[in-house]
C-alpha cells in the first residue's frame, strides 16, 4: 500500500474516522494496531506473523531483563533477545546471499551442490522493525529506559504503519512516552505541506528522473563519461527524493495522527565532511548504528588504529544492512574509507602552524562541499550496480573522463533527456532554497490562504502533468 495511492488514501481516511468516533485510549490504540497491521499485511499477510513473533520476544525478555538483578543471566536473557531478532534478520534476509556464496565457493573447489537453491522472500520492512525492537531491549539491559508494562502499547511502537516498512527507525525512548499521552489528531497545515513535499519528492522528481538513470545504468556499457555522470546524477538525486520523500510522508501522517517522529535527512548534499554526511543522511539509522554499534565497540576512546577499525566495522556492516550483496559492503567500505580519510586530514591540519593556516570563507566551503559530494556521486555507483561488470565500467568512464560529449543515439526520445535535466535544475534550485532559506513546506504552512491554495494548484497540476503511468516502489522497502 503506497502513499500515494488510492487504497491508501481510503485506509487513512476510514482510520481517522475510527479514530475520530471512538472513546477510550486503549481503543483507539486498538484501532492504531488493527490499522497498522492491516497495512503491512496489504503486501504478504503471511510476513505479519514475523513482527507479532518479534513483539512478543521482546516485550516478555525485556520485562524479564528490567526485574533481573544477576548481571549474567540479564546478560543471557539480552543475547536471546538479540539472537532471536538477528536470527529471523539473518535468515530472511541473508540466508540467500550465503548459499549463493557458499555454492561459488564449493564450485571453487571442484565440488558441485548436493541440494537446490531454496530462495527465501524478504519481508518488507524487516530490518526497520527489527533494529527498533532490539534497541528497545538493549536500552532496558543498559538501564537507560525502563521495561513497558503495557503490551498494547508495545505493539504499536514495534508496528506503527507510517514508519514501518521504510523508517524512520524509531526508539523507543521516543515513541512509548507519546503513547502514555492521549491519541490526539493535530489539524495542522504543516502535516499537509509536509506530507506534499514529500509525494512531489517521490512523484514528480524521484519517478520521472529514474527513466533515465535506469535506462542507462541497466546496461552501461558503450555509454560515454558525460552519460555516465549524468545518470549518476540522476540516480543521486533519484534515491535521495525517493528516500526522503517517503520519511517526509512518515513523518506527516504520523503527525497528522499526533505522533512526532524524528527528523530523518537534513539537506545531505550540502555536507563538507562525511561526517557531517551521515548526521544529515537517514538520521536515524546512522545514529543507531553510532549508539548500538560504534560506541559499543569502543568508539574513539582507544588508540587511532581501534577508532578506524570501529569505522570501518561500523560502515561494513551499515551497507550490509541496505542488502545482502557485495555492493552494498563495498558501498559500505568506501564511506568507511572516506571517514577514516577526512579524520587523517583533520589531524594533519592540526599540526599546520596557526600562521599559515587559511581561515574558513566561503570559497573553502564551496571546495569541500563540491569534493565531498564528487566522492558521495561516486559511492552510488557500487549502490546502484549488483553487476561487478557493470559497475566497473561505470566507475571507470566516471573517474577517467573520456571527453567525447556525443548524445547522439541515446536510446532515449529527446523529451526524456530534456526532462531529466530540467528535473535535476528544478530539484538543486529547491534544494539551495531549502538550504538558505528553510523548509518550502514550514513557510507553506505559515502563509495566508491565498498563497496556500495557490501551492495546491500547482502541486496538484504538476501532480497530474508527470504523475507516473507505472506504480513505483520506495528503493527502500528491498531493504
Amino acid at each position: 500500500m503506497l502513499f500515494y495511492t488510492l487504497p491508501f488514501f481510503v485506509f487513512l481516511v476510514v482510520l481517522i474516522s475510527l479514530l475520530l468516533v471512538t472513546r477510550g485510549e486503549n481503543k483507539k490504540k486498538l484501532i492504531l494496531l488493527t490499522g497498522s497491521y492491516i497495512f503491512y499485511m496489504w503486501w504478504n499477510p503471511a510476513f505479519i506473523t514475523l513482527i507479532i513473533l518479534s513483539t512478543l520476544i521482546d516485550y516478555n525478555l525485556a520485562k524479564r531483563i528490567e526485574i533481573t538483578e544477576t548481571q549474567h543471566k540479564r546478560k543471557i536473557l539480552l543475547v536471546l533477545s538479540l539472537a532471536a531478532n538477528l536470527g529471523i534478520l539473518g535468515f530472511f534476509k541473508y540466508a540467500n546471499f550465503f548459499q549463493d556464496n557458499l555454492f561459488i565457493l564449493m564450485r571453487l573447489f571442484g565440488y558441485e551442490p548436493g541440494w537446490s537453491a531454496f530462495n527465501i522472500i524478504l519481508p518488507v520492512g524487516i530490518s526497520f522493525y527489527t533494529f527498533q525492537t532490539m534497541s528497545y531491549t538493549i536500552d532496558v539491559y543498559n538501564r537507560k529506559l525502563k521495561a513497558t508494562h503495557s503490551p498494547l502499547d508495545f505493539a504499536v511502537f514495534v508496528s506503527f504503519f507510517p514508519q514501518l516498512v521504510a523508517g524512520p527507525i524509531v526508539r523507543a525512548a521516543d515513541f512509548l512516552p507519546q503513547l502514555a499521552k492521549p491519541v490526539k489528531l493535530n489539524r495542522d497545515s504543516s502535516a499537509l505541506f509536509l506530507f506534499l513535499r514529500g509525494l512531489a519528492k517521490k512523484v514528480i522528481i524521484a519517478d520521472n528522473i529514474s527513466i533515465f538513470a535506469d535506462a542507462v545504468f541497466n546496461d552501461p556499457a558503450g555509454w560515454n563519461s558525460i552519460v555516465i555522470w549524468v545518470a549518476t546524477f540522476a540516480f543521486y538525486i533519484q534515491i535521495y527524493c525517493d528516500f526522503s520523500g517517503y520519511s517526509d510522508m512518515a513523518i506527516a501522517v504520523a503527525r497528522l495522527l499526533g505522533f512526532d517522529l524524528m527528523l530523518n535527512f537534513d539537506r545531505p548534499y550540502f555536507a563538507n565532511n562525511p561526517s557531517v554526511f551521515w548526521k544529515k543522511w537517514h538520521i536515524s539509522l546512522s545514529s543507531w548504528l553510532r549508539d548500538y554499534l560504534y560506541i559499543p565497540l569502543g568508539g574513539n576512546r582507544g588508540s587511532v588504529f581501534f577508532t578506524y577499525r570501529n569505522l570501518t566495522l561500523t560502515m561494513l556492516l551499515g551497507g550490509l544492512w541496505h542488502g545482502a550483496s557485495w555492493n552494498f559492503v563495498l558501498w559500505g567500505a568506501l564511506h568507511g574509507f572516506l571517514l577514516i580519510a577526512h579524520r587523517l586530514i583533520v589531524y594533519l591540519l592540526s599540526l599546520i602552524p596557526e600562521n599559515y593556516k587559511i581561515k574558513p570563507n566561503l570559497i573553502t566551503k564551496i571546495i569541500s562541499i563540491v569534493t565531498l559530494q564528487y566522492f558521495v556521486l561516486l559511492t552510488w555507483i557500487p549502490f546502484r550496480l549488483v553487476d561487478s561488470d557493470k559497475m566497473l565500467y561505470a566507475l571507470k568512464k566516471f573517474i577517467f573522463f573520456d571527453f567525447n560529449f556525443s548524445l547522439t543515439n541515446l536510446g532515449l526520445e529527446a523529451m526524456a533527456a530534456f526532462s531529466t535535466v530540467a528535473l535535476m535544475g528544478f530539484f538543486f534550485l529547491l534544494h539551495f532554497y531549502s538550504e538558505i532559506f528553510g523548509g518550502i513546506d514550514e513557510k507553506l504552512a505559515k502563509s495566508n490562504r491565498i498563497v496556500q491554495y495557490t501551492a495546491l494548484l500547482i502541486i496538484g497540476f504538476l501532480l497530474v502533468l508527470l504523475f507516473p503511468t507505472n506504480e513505483a516502489p520506495f528503493i527502500y522497502f528491498q531493504f
